[in-house]
């Protein structure tokens, strides 16, 4: 691993990988051996650079760009390339924990299955290279005792209580958007718009007993959890391990239990191939009734259950002791049974109020209100992504700021999904908003998008970037911000009168300058 000065004391106020990072970039600025490029800067060599560090790129393509280079550059090749926090890194640090210190293979959320398979592939691949190699291992280093992280981290979250979950939408509305309240009390856990909170959900208790019901097991059997605690087997089912996304590890228990052949062909099928979207462990030990593991080894199987995150839609100069947040509740119906998101409903709708949830606070690194109060700003959030702009503008009108704000908001109907309306046009008809532009897709038989509105008013969208906007975008990384990315690098295009080339450059200029920046999930 690369050579790196530690300038930030082990006992300030950071999370492990937050002090790395910043070590990183203070070594970066002064030029020294192991900053965020690598490259011996002194030495004249040319800083190193990831071009697969991008979530608009393909698994194959970005690990093409990957091939020969060293195992924990490939490693992080294989991630999502959001730089989200999910894991408790950033993609480049997660990969060199993996590497360097056996950090789990299963945080990358927004990766999925796709990110964990190739993972495993390539740590598999490594260690059977090195264990034919002939050389002598070199022993790992003893891991450092942790001293325990500062309270509302994510080592150490803190236990929050609900104030209020009130729904957003109209009565008939498709969809289910909840602004939530967090009281903090007094814990004096701190933070800014751009910030994201992280929550530890609870499984639904109602699957959790019927699994229980299916294996039959009372939950009552002693079990030793992920953590290494001996905890009740229906505790572990319900805080500790991951039953919507069952890992191939658990399948494959399952396969090696079942008496019925042709289920443990089926089930070994199954943990090659991979479990499909929405196929829980219920489902499955529904369908192969014949395979019942012992709950030991089927809790070890498990994957372990991450935490969430969720844009903070609130300011702390407005609410010094609050964390707001917009939740869209996930429900579907897979496998003939109805279907809900974990977090999603566990925040919303199952806990109480004043119920407690184990809540920490995600920084992030450049996600931020310009410093510059005059900057104009253009904010494109549809959906549940309109949350950190609820915190950014209430941040703008509680500094002050000059700067004008133009908001792109988009969601299916106008008269059931325009949530927040009363907020936004109160901040339009006073000013903070310069510009509101709005994409409600389903009431026109053409369906309309955010992108659409951009391209629609593109000669003043240029004339903003010319003035010097900052473009944020949160919400959706699949399809929505790769559609406004698409619409973005079209409008320089063609406002510049540039070339496909000389448009990317100019998108790229944009991002080294910190002038487009995106929370995407």
């Amino acid at each position: 691993m690369p050579t790196q000065v530690d300038l930030i004391p082990e006992d300030a106020p950071f999370e492990a990988e937050q002090r790395e990072w910043l070590n990183g970039l203070i070594a970066a600025l002064a030029g020294w051996e192991g900053s965020l490029g690598g490259g011996d800067q002194g030495g004249g060599e040319a800083k190193e650079s990831f071009p697969w560090h991008d979530p608009a790129m393909e698994m194959d393509e970005r690990m093409e760009l990957a091939e020969g280079k060293p195992h924990e550059r490939q490693l992080m090749a294989a991630m999502a390339q959001l730089d989200c926090g999910q894991c408790g890194y950033l993609c480049k640090t997660y990969a060199e924990a993996i590497a360097f210190e056996g950090e789990d293979l299963n945080r990358c959320v927004p990766g999925a299955k796709e990110t964990e398979r190739k993972l495993k592939e390539l740590v598999a691949e490594h260690d059977a290279a090195n264990s034919g190699s002939g050389e002598e291992e070199k022993p790992k280093p003893e891991p450092k005792p942790k001293k325990k992280a500062p309270l509302g981290t994510r080592d150490n979250p803190y236990m929050a209580k609900l104030k209020s979950s009130t729904p957003l939408n109209a009565e008939g509305s498709t969809k289910d958007t909840r602004h939530v309240v967090i009281d903090l009390g007094d814990s004096g856990i701190e933070y800014q718009a751009g910030d994201s909170m992280g929550i530890y959900p609870e499984n639904d208790p109602r699957t959790v007993d019927a699994i229980l019901a299916d294996i039959d097991a009372s939950g009552g059997e002693k079990v030793k959890a992920p953590d290494g605690e001996n905890k009740l087997l229906r505790q572990v089912l319900l805080k500790d391990v991951d039953i919507t996304k069952p890992s191939d590890e658990v399948v494959s228990v399952l396969a090696e239990s079942a008496t019925d052949a042709d289920e443990a062909e089926d089930l070994r099928m199954l943990a090659e191939r991979g479990v499909e979207e929405g196929q829980t462990l219920l489902e499955i030990v529904r369908v192969y009734p014949s395979a019942r593991p012992k709950v030991q080894a089927m809790v070890d199987a498990l994957g372990p259950l991450q935490p969430r995150l969720y844009s903070i839609a609130s300011s702390s100069r407005v609410y010094p002791n609050e964390i707001h947040t917009t939740v869209a509740v996930v429900k579907t119906a897979v496998y003939g049974r109805g279907y809900k998101g974990v977090a999603s409903t566990f925040l919303a709708k199952r806990l109480s109020r004043h119920g407690e949830v184990p809540l920490y606070i995600q920084p992030s690194q450049e996600f931020r209100v310009c410093a510059d109060p005059d900057h104009p700003a253009i904010m494109i959030g549809p959906g549940t992504g309109i949350a950190p702009f609820m915190a950014f503008l209430q941040e703008r009108e509680a500094r002050g700021d000059a700067g004008r704000n133009w908001v792109f908001f988009g969601n299916p109907e106008s008269a059931k999904d325009h949530i927040y309306k009363d907020q936004l046009e109160k901040w339009r008809h006073g000013g903070l908003i310069s510009r509101l532009t709005l994409a409600f897709s389903r009431d026109q038989q053409d369906k309309v998008y955010v992108q659409d509105r951009m391209r629609e008013q593109a000669r003043e969208f240029w004339a903003w970037l010319e003035a010097g906007a900052v473009i944020y975008i949160c919400g959706d990384a699949e399809r929505m911000a790769k559609d406004v990315d698409t619409a973005l690098h079209d409008i320089v295009a063609e406002q510049g009168r540039l070339s496909e080339a000389e448009a990317r450059r100019y998108v790229e200029t944009l991002s080294s300058e910190h002038r487009y920046l995106r929370d995407v999930y």
